[in-house]
């Protein structure tokens, strides 16, 4: 058995607005944790698959 059977999605970013400075910065935050979520979920299926 496989230790990685799929990987998961990678998150839907949302978009960055044209305009405000605001909430240019809460999209730029929100996209940077999403990522970083993610990137923390296929460490920790590596680790997993290391670990066995």
């Amino acid at each position: 058995m496989p230790c990685i059977a799929v990987l998961p999605a990678a998150p839907l970013l949302p978009a960055v607005p044209q305009h405000g400075i605001f909430a240019q910065v809460q999209a730029l935050l929100v996209r940077e944790q999403l990522r970083t979520a993610y990137v923390r979920q296929l460490e920790a299926l590596m680790d997993g698959c290391a670990g066995s």
